[in-house]
């Protein structure tokens, strides 16, 4: 009979020899989810644009001329189309963190859209590592840390246009302007897009239930109005004239998660409540300015904070051929 010390000799090597064969197993598990990471990754074709014409199916290439370093840009070019075929920049939302990052489920889902509609998906990657917060991304990366405006090439709306004019160069195309959607952060980056750019690149755009506005009203500081805004009057009327709309789900109602200081929530409780409020007041505000006013609005019922279910509407507005609901 084994003594007691024998006994818990034996049982420790035992416990060794398990341990030793778990940790083999999660090296080898990990070891998959590399290779497996890996493989999915370089699915996409990778290019130059400055040298070489984008791939058909699916690419990527990198905006290199940037403070805060290179953006990758996925692309997606649907067999049989034409160079001059529109290019449409899909913005993911909120969740941008490298390991996990939105744009990867947008292009999931705007694949069969461009198929569809026969247009080019350019989705760019802002990671959260590089583009921390919704002022580097969302608002658009307008402002130093002591409100001191930035040149424009420190923006990440120069990353996109910079994008576009890539993209245009490899596809030899004649198309001067792009088209643009985005759902939530993406939206709000759209929306501010619209009015800090007035509109000079834009074909069309749609915004998908922004939480927040940056209304273009003096009656409201910056980052919620345009008073201390970088905006100057005769850039906020060419903004007025664009082809942009604005998508609300009807049931876009949950707040939880809502940036809810003052300057919010004088815009509404809800997305939905917000939207309502914003595009009257901009209308009522090109209106005062004597402003030619093309925005839209497009109710899409039903449907709350959910990218996938806008996106079928926000395709719709892109193509010209818009939904039923309309304000």
């Amino acid at each position: 009979m084994k003594s007691f010390i024998e006994s818990q000799i034996l049982r420790r090597r035992n416990a060794r020899r398990e341990g030793a064969a778990m940790i083999s197993h999660v090296v080898s598990a990990l070891a998959f989810l590399v290779l497996t990471v890996t493989a999915a990754a370089a699915t996409e074709t990778r290019f130059d644009p400055a040298t070489q014409r984008m791939p058909v199916g699916d690419g990527a290439f990198d905006v290199d001329n940037v403070s805060r370093g290179p953006v990758t840009i996925y692309t997606y070019r649907p067999a049989g189309i034409s160079s001059d075929s529109p290019i449409w920049v899909i913005m993911p939302g909120t969740r941008r963190d490298a390991a996990r990052h939105l744009a990867f489920d947008y292009y999931d889902t705007w694949r069969p859209l461009a198929d569809r509609y026969g247009a080019i998906l350019l989705v760019p990657e802002f990671t959260a590592e590089k583009w921390p917060g919704a002022a580097s991304y969302n608002l658009g990366n307008v402002r130093s840390r002591r409100l001191e405006a930035k040149p424009w090439q420190q923006t990440s709306f120069y990353v996109v246009e910079e994008a576009f004019r890539m993209a245009a160069h490899s596809l030899g195309t004649h198309r001067r302007k792009f088209s643009m959607f985005g759902h939530g952060a993406g939206a709000q980056f759209i929306q501010r897009y619209v009015l800090h750019s007035g509109c000079r690149m834009i074909d069309r755009a749609a915004a998908a239930n922004p939480g927040w506005y940056l209304v273009p009203d003096y009656e409201f500081q910056f980052p919620y109005g345009l008073r201390g805004s970088p905006i100057p009057e005769a850039r906020l009327r060419s903004a007025f004239g664009c082809n942009f709309t604005l998508l609300l789900g009807t049931a876009d109602v949950n707040y939880a998660g809502m940036r809810n200081d003052p300057g919010a929530v004088a815009q509404g409780r809800t997305r939905y409540e917000r939207g309502l409020f914003y595009f009257p007041r901009a209308r009522a505000i090109a209106a005062r300015m004597g402003a030619p006013f093309s925005w839209r609005m497009r109710k899409v019922e039903g449907v709350g904070h959910e990218a996938s279910r806008m996106a079928p509407a926000g395709a719709a507005v892109l193509a010209g051929t818009g939904i039923a609901t309309s304000e």
